[in-house]
């Protein structure tokens, strides 16, 4: 699985700072906050057994209002997915930002808070070029209706060399933690957003299954992912052994700063899709076949023979691919992906709960469960 290094990279080096950790051991046990967990459970990748426990709760106080971290320790029999993710809840607007949760080597001194957007616009894009080769830019523009209070919510806006697309990140206002995610109500349902967001993005292509459907897959993947890949055929297996209950809907979510022919893949995927979304599973299937091989500059005549060999019009594939339309379609997968907080590549979203590691003894059940109206 390949990990998304702008968030973990980012939180493991470059900010220079602590984690926020969980409380020492001789400290008395901690409140557990049914809310907390629930929120935390639906919001982070689903895995069979898995328990959860509140490790430390701090409330902290700012001018704007206050703020808790709060962090909470998943086990579960997979070691990718078993850790302790922070939660940082405002408790002024009751957003909960879950995420890579990193301090800040920020000075608060007398008038240094006006200073904290400045350095935050200086620090960010600097550290992410120096460190990944990664080309961002802080804006302050956010969609209407957004709020903020103890936590001020921003965007990274990422240069992919083919446009720009936003990320969401936060920060609490008194300079001291940077989030790398977006913010969701904590009295809300994670699961119930993404599965309203995917029924109503435009970005989202259906390639298997129909409207009536009672299980939606959406699949978050990059061409040039080998673990996309190897975990494709189950993925089909179950939407062939589940035909009629399940659809299957492609997002494409390449992996600029470490793939360097993905977003070109993408870009053609959605113009194949374009013009017929049932072709997208033998075209990502072409590419997956040929992914040992593929280079830049064999994507565009291997995608050509693609469109030639199943009678699709070429000069509408011409139009479309690596033009205004197609890359806006790709940045606004990928902008997709960072809001229902996709790290990893594939990441799957099954009626909304997401999904990074299936596995043959467990996925097939999952979906059975879920068409028959369970939880998982």
């Amino acid at each position: 699985m390949k990990v998304r290094d702008t968030v973990l990279g980012l939180m493991a080096g470059l900010l220079a700072a602590a984690w926020v950790g969980a409380a020492a051991t001789e400290d008395p046990p901690v409140e557990q906050d049914p809310a907390v967990l629930r929120f935390v459970e639906r919001s982070i990748a689903w895995y069979p057994d898995s328990s959860y426990r509140v490790l430390s709760d701090e409330r902290r106080h700012t001018p704007s209002g206050s703020y808790r971290v709060v962090t909470v320790e998943r086990d579960c029999a997979s070691n990718i997915l078993s850790g302790q993710p922070t939660v940082v809840i405002d408790e002024v607007t009751g957003l909960a930002y879950l995420g890579s949760v990193g301090q800040l080597p920020f000075e608060q001194s007398g008038a240094a808070a006006r200073a904290l957007r400045p350095f935050v616009e200086g620090f960010l894009p600097e550290v992410l070029l120096r460190n990944m080769d990664m080309r961002v830019r802080v804006s302050w523009d956010l969609p209407e209706g957004t709020r903020s209070g103890a936590v001020i919510p921003f965007q990274l806006i990422v240069d992919t060399g083919y446009g720009e697309y936003p990320k969401p990140v936060a920060m609490t206002s008194d300079g001291n933690l940077l989030v790398m995610g977006g913010g969701m109500p904590l009295e809300g349902d994670p699961v119930a957003l993404r599965r309203q967001l995917f029924a109503a993005s435009e970005v989202v292509t259906w390639d298997r299954g129909g409207d009536d459907a009672v299980v939606d897959i959406v699949e978050f993947s990059d061409l040039e992912c080998p673990a996309c890949k190897s975990r494709w055929p189950l993925i089909e297996g179950v939407l062939e052994s589940h035909h009629g209950v399940v659809r299957h809907g492609m997002v494409s979510f390449p992996l600029t700063s470490i793939h360097p022919w993905a977003f070109r893949a993408s870009s053609a995927s959605w113009c194949v899709a374009e013009q017929d979304p049932k072709q997208l599973v033998d075209f990502k299937t072409l590419f997956y076949d040929l992914q040992r091989d593929m280079a830049v500059s064999l994507v565009t005549p291997t995608s050509l023979d693609f469109v030639a060999g199943q009678g699709l019009d070429e000069d509408a594939f011409r139009a479309c691919y690596l033009r205004d339309r197609s890359l806006q379609a790709v940045h606004a997968q990928l902008a997709l992906g960072h809001r229902v907080g996709v790290l990893a590549t594939p990441t799957y979203f099954v009626n909304g709960w997401m999904i990074q590691t299936p596995e043959p003894d467990w996925f097939p059940d999952l979906v059975s469960r879920l068409a028959a109206g369970k939880e998982p």
